[in-house]
Parts: C-alpha cells; structure tokens; sequence
C-alpha cells in the first residue's frame, strides 16, 4: 500500500511539472495579433513628418503583397507577416522624373522598409520597427468620407458655432438665431478632405492644448468635432487662434470657409 502511495505522489509530481512547462509566455506572446489589411497614409519617417508627400501603402493580407505611393513613384511588392513580425520583399517601381526632395524621400522610405522586422499597434497608430527602433508610423486611410466638421468658440457672452458638410457650411454667430447657410464648393470639401488625411481622428481626444490662455479669459474656448461613419470624435478644448499641430490645418480651413459668408 505504501508503495501504491509513493508511486502516486511520484507521478503526481511528474505530472505537475510537465504542466508548468507549458505555462511559460515571452513577452511576444503577449502582444496583440494585428490584421494588416487596406490603405494606410504614412505619418512619419524616421521621426520626421512626412504628411505632406501623401505617402501611401496598400496591403493585401490574402496575398500578402503591398502597392503604394512613395512620394514620387508608385510601387509594388510581396511581404511576409506572422506574429507581429514582418519583412518586406525587393520593391519594384514605375520610373517618373521627379523633384530631388520627393526622390530623396522615396529613397530614404524604400530604405527603410527593407530593414523592417516588426510591427506594433499604438492605438489606430502602426509601428513599423527596425532593431528596436520605430522609423515609420502609419494610420489607417479613412475609407468613409467625414459628414460633418463642426468648430466651436465659447466666452462669456460669446457663442460661434460653424458646421460644415459636404453640401453646405452653416455659421451661427449667437445662441437662439438662425444660422447663417450657404452651399460647400467642392473646392472648399476638397481641401478639408485632404486636411484630415493624415490626422489620427480617433486620438483627438488626446490632443494636449498647446496654451492655457482660455483658462483665465485670455482666449476663446474652442472645440472641434468630426463626424463620420455614424461615429462622433470630438477634442478637447483649446485656445481658439492656437490649436494642436495636428489639426491645426483642419481648423485653419474651417475658419476661412466660414469667413466667405459672415
């Protein structure tokens, strides 16, 4: 019986160390799974901002291949991605006679994407990392156009609100009056479309205000919300005349559309 028991505990103790043995994670095994499908625009290259060039990239997750705009060709290539980890095959390319400042970003980005090891997400923000570093970051291209943009300033006694879609801009200069409507050109929607191009409009909630002049009556409250997709993003409050970099254009194009109808 004795023998029975030790036996017993022997195996029992086998058993609980195989069982340990298959409890064991890597840091990578933590990490969420991304899915990289669809069109992305290209924020920054080696930490400089690249919104400008419209630099883009297009993913086929079933095939894995990869087309896009590189600033001055577009290109065309295979890649191969499992569990956050990515490489990028040899790219080719149309052959355009461009400017030397678009030729030197489409080298430095070619560059780049051939020494890619990993991907991570930031919240709508990929990571694209060479050997620990970060040296390209994308968002993922708004597919659906934005219905509304609407910018407001607030102070005592003061009410602005100016909304604009796709057919109209509407500016009401106090509370309780009719606003103010004429139709939207598409000269005036085209810009705003390529203002928010490169913003990060799920993370403007997070924008920090560059100045606190409003907290203490030295400038207007200013909010801006943006509407698509039946979804609602709004920022926080900001000095009106001083918004954050990053939507700073968004907001400079609100406020000269709604000057051409005061």
């Amino acid at each position: 019986m004795k023998l029975i028991i030790i036996l017993f505990g022997l195996l029992s103790v086998k058993t609980c160390n195989n069982s340990k043995k298959t409890l064991s994670f890597s840091p990578n095994d933590m990490e969420p799974k991304l899915e990289l499908n669809g069109t992305y625009v290209i924020k920054s290259l080696h930490n400089e901002d690249v919104s400008a060039y419209n630099l883009e990239v297009h993913f086929n997750a079933e095939e894995q291949k990869i087309t896009g705009f590189s600033g001055c060709n577009r290109f065309f290539g295979n890649y191969t991605f499992s569990e956050n980890s990515i490489t990028f095959g040899a790219l080719g390319s149309t052959k355009m006679f461009c400017e030397e400042e678009a030729n030197t970003i489409e080298t430095n980005l070619f560059e780049a994407l051939s020494k890619i090891d990993h991907v991570s997400s930031n919240g709508s923000t990929l990571e694209f990392i060479s050997n620990k570093s970060i040296v390209i970051t994308m968002i993922k291209k708004l597919q659906v156009m934005p219905v509304m943009f609407e910018y407001s300033t607030i102070s005592r006694g003061v009410y602005k609100l100016i909304s604009i879609n796709k057919k109209q801009v509407s500016v009401v200069n106090k509370r309780d009056v009719l606003p103010i409507i004429k139709t939207s050109s598409l000269q005036e929607w085209g810009k705003l479309i390529d203002a928010i191009k490169t913003v990060d409009v799920e993370n403007i909630s997070n924008l920090k205000a560059p100045s606190d002049r409003r907290l203490f009556d030295g400038a207007l409250i200013a909010k801006l919300i943006i509407y698509y997709d039946d979804e609602k993003y709004e920022s926080a409050s900001f000095d009106h005349g001083n918004p954050p970099k990053e939507i700073e254009t968004i907001v400079k194009e609100i406020l000269s559309i709604s000057q051409n109808i005061e």
